[in-house]
């Protein structure tokens, strides 16, 4: 079934609940990482780690990832979070207080630049390992980053959702960026300074299984507008859900979001999850010991299902340059 599909697992690997507690960097989660690791293994994935800073620079974090990525079991990855990267211009608790929760496209160039060479050098120093992947933090994803990861060699980009709006999520002052007529399959993006391309893997999105959901995802790839009451409607009931162990998603739905991605093929099924959901009450999805179960349920019936479809597993970056003579530049 899924001989023309690539499977990749992304983990963004940062703090606790950075959304409840903002103001402080803890990393218990990086208790589960061994568990989660050992599914993996299990099942023949090679997860790809996106490091946030405090991922990159912390022991807690670095004694957990470290001896994984050293016997080659995983791939280790970039992931810009512009409050809690160096350098810091008013740090508090590890946060950089004057960017709590910005996009990373808010930061003047010369912030920006810095913060993101300093996680990739940090990640160098304390792991031996050069990035080549790379996640927007909030999914902040802009031409300037794409320019930047080109020009220090990255190869993969893995931020856009395709099919959501993050024009609700407001960063310091903005919001976040519209992939609404963005591909759902991967495709080359090019630098905005030269000739060279980046693969972008976007996010596994499952449409509704419904002709009216299939009428708006046309509508919406032929870049017509939408607003007001229309796209309330599409956020609320037509649009898609992303491929990640939600515990209030229906097994039925996930497992249907990967069939409709290998109908769709070849093609990168991508499944996401954040390092936080896998240690409970760290995350707004397992406050509960119910939900935190059942995350770890979808991990496993998701991970069996793509064992049973004998679909191939790769990091980001190596499913990316398998995919790259693939598709054309946009």
């Amino acid at each position: 079934m899924g001989a023309d599909s690539i499977f990749v697992m992304t983990i963004d690997t940062e703090a606790d609940d950075a959304w409840r507690k903002p103001d402080q960097v803890g990393l218990q989660n990086m208790v589960a990482i061994p568990r989660f690791q050992s599914l993996c293994d299990q099942y023949g994935i090679v997860p790809t780690y996106l490091l946030a800073y405090e991922c990159a620079s912390r022991e807690e974090a670095i004694s957990v990832l470290k001896p994984i990525n050293d016997d080659g079991r995983c791939e280790l990855g970039h992931h810009l979070h512009s409050w809690t990267s160096a350098p810091f211009q008013d740090e508090k608790n590890g946060i950089d207080m004057p960017w709590m929760h910005a996009y990373q496209f808010e930061l003047s160039d010369t912030l920006f630049n810095e913060k993101a060479l300093c996680l990739k050098e940090t990640i160098e120093a304390n792991y031996g390992v050069t990035p080549t992947s790379h996640r927007a933090g909030r999914w902040g994803i802009d031409q300037r980053t794409i320019d930047w990861l080109i020009s220090n060699n990255f190869v993969a980009d893995s931020s856009v959702i395709p099919r959501f709006n993050m024009k609700y999520a407001v960063g310091k002052n903005a919001v976040g960026p519209n992939f609404y007529t963005l591909p759902r399959s991967p495709y080359s993006w090019a630098s905005s300074v030269g000739s060279k391309t980046l693969i972008e893997i976007p996010m596994t999105t499952s449409l509704p299984n419904n002709p009216v959901s299939f009428l708006a995802d046309r509508y919406l790839k032929a870049g017509l507008p939408i607003g007001g009451r229309l796209e309330r409607l599409y956020q609320n009931r037509l649009a898609g859900k992303m491929l990640r162990p939600n515990p209030r998603f229906s097994d039925k739905l996930l497992l249907e979001s990967i069939s409709q991605s290998v109908k769709n093929g070849p093609n990168i099924i991508n499944m996401m999850i954040h390092s936080s959901e896998l240690f409970p009450d760290c995350s707004p999805y397992t406050r509960t010991k119910e939900d935190h179960d059942k995350v770890w349920h979808k991990i496993e019936l998701i991970f069996s299902h793509i064992q049973q479809q004998k679909i191939p597993c790769m990091s980001l970056t190596d499913a990316a340059r398998t995919y790259s003579t693939k598709q054309a530049v946009v």
